[in-house]
């Protein structure tokens, strides 16, 4: 992986008061970005703060560029694995696909496609927040959130004011219905996402299982309306799943909601797993906790950021992707981007509505691509027998003969990576840079106020216990 020096080109003019709402991936790493950048930043936690995830996250280029940018890059090296292929079967076994990340392919987005443990990386971003001095709040329930006021209200009845307000508080976001003025309601579309973790240690003995322990391997196993696939996280020391089931029953989601917080046995879905691989059948044997996570579809947003523009949502509380998808993860790195790098070259309290401008004009576009996205690629994934299904195999087959990437033509190389070049080569750290070159001096003169110049500072983190030493230049 790239190394751990990481370029800040500037602190903001002004420090502005952001109250953050919510403590997941998405709240962390706005607080590292937004504190970075030279603000002071609270987050209001509801819960303690202790919980972390087994499941794993898929860090495709355009996550992994921007977490090697924070610095990173080292800790990632240990707790994260590369994954050098996607391997796409059967239910049975039999291999359907093979596709091969080539080094020159990832050279060219200069960053890898990581496995990393949700919980693994929820840690590494708090320690990063902390060390920059992002203040947490845990068990602070917020109650109200007021754009009139900008302010929040905590269930104990504090009242925290605030220059900007950053709701980062999940799927059920009570930030996103004071930013659209209404409740966004959704339905539930049938999809389901079972997430569960089982020790590689149990695996290392049976002659069938030891291969998926030993390199860094997506596993896909594509059934009828069912997608089961596995990677290792936690330093290899975990294989994580996810099954993805398509056209589940409304009575049968009845019982499930979004959250990641309840747990079952893996017999307690009834899912026959006679018919397929026996790798299959001997991890179903081993697994023990299982979480349950509902997608709920709703109408892609228009906007992010309220009307007085004093409030923003990020992460899953603007953009709810399909749970356990490739790009949840990564998208909410890039909010976080993209909003620490416009608010570092804030010169002044009145342009706060025109960053969340940008913000928007940057994020919408994007992020409804990637919602949509992941919807299709699901249900082409988990799609039940018939013609989709039959296409979707005989595309795969088509891929295995397309990894001599000495001699791959254009043509091969589009059927390939079309769309996923669209979300791969993405980075966030690039689109505000091309933003301010663009329209950064309109910015200064609409204040009145001349910009002020910044010299740029180079960070360079020791190692991930020691503090950063900032040289300026």
């Amino acid at each position: 992986m790239p190394g751990q020096l990481t370029i800040n080109p500037r602190k903001a003019g002004v420090s502005l008061r952001v109250v953050v709402v919510g403590g997941g991936l998405a709240g962390i790493a706005s607080a590292f970005t937004l504190q970075r950048a030279g603000h002071s930043v609270t987050v209001l936690e509801r819960g303690d703060g202790t919980r972390r995830s087994h499941g794993g996250l898929r860090s495709p280029p355009n996550m992994t560029r921007v977490l090697n940018h924070w610095g990173l890059g080292p800790q990632l090296a240990k707790a994260a694995t590369k994954c050098p292929q996607f391997l796409f079967h059967q239910s049975d076994g039999e291999l359907l696909g093979l596709v091969q990340l080539h080094e020159d392919f990832l050279r060219d987005l200069m960053a890898d496609f990581i496995l990393v443990q949700h919980g693994d990386l929820q840690t590494m971003l708090l320690a990063l927040a902390e060390r920059e001095g992002v203040e947490f709040r845990y068990n602070s329930p917020v109650a109200a959130v007021e754009s009139d006021s900008v302010s929040v209200t905590l269930a104990s009845g504090e009242r925290m004011y605030a220059d900007l307000v950053v709701g980062a508080d999940g799927p059920n976001s009570l930030v996103r219905t004071e930013v659209l003025g209404e409740e966004i309601v959704g339905v539930r579309d049938g999809l389901l996402s079972l997430t569960m973790a089982i020790p590689t240690d149990l695996m290392r003995d049976d002659e069938d299982l030891l291969p998926l322990t030993e390199d860094g391997n997506w596993w896909v196993w594509l059934g009828p309306s069912v997608m089961f696939h596995g990677t290792l996280v936690a330093g290899r020391k975990e294989f994580s799943i996810v099954i993805g089931l398509q056209g589940v029953p409304e009575e049968t989601l009845a019982q499930y909601d979004e959250s990641w917080d309840k747990t079952y046995p893996i017999e307690h879905f009834g899912i026959d797993w006679a018919p397929y691989d026996i790798r299959v059948q001997k991890l179903m044997k081993l697994a023990r906790n299982v979480t349950p996570t509902v997608h709920v579809r709703r109408p892609l947003l228009d906007s992010s950021v309220c009307d007085r523009a004093r409030i923003v949502i990020v992460g899953e509380a603007a953009h709810p992707l399909v749970p356990a998808g490739q790009h949840n993860a990564g998208l909410m790195i890039e909010d976080a981007e993209t909003l620490g790098g416009l608010f570092s070259r804030i010169q002044h309290r009145s342009q706060i509505s025109r960053m969340l401008a940008a913000y928007e004009e940057m994020r919408q576009p994007r992020c409804n691509y990637a919602q949509d996205w992941e919807l299709r690629k699901r249900a082409m994934m988990s799609a039940p027998l018939g013609a989709e299904q039959k296409a979707r195999d005989a595309g795969l087959r088509r891929m295995m003969a397309y990894n001599d990437w000495a001699h791959i033509d254009e043509r091969r190389f589009r059927e390939m990576w079309g769309e996923e070049m669209e979300m791969f080569s993405y980075f966030a750290t690039e689109k505000v840079d091309d933003w301010w070159t663009k329209w950064g001096s309109l910015l200064a003169r609409d204040t009145g106020k001349p910009e002020v110049p910044m010299s740029p500072t180079v960070e360079v983190n020791v190692s991930s216990g020691q503090q950063r030493s900032t040289f300026v230049y």
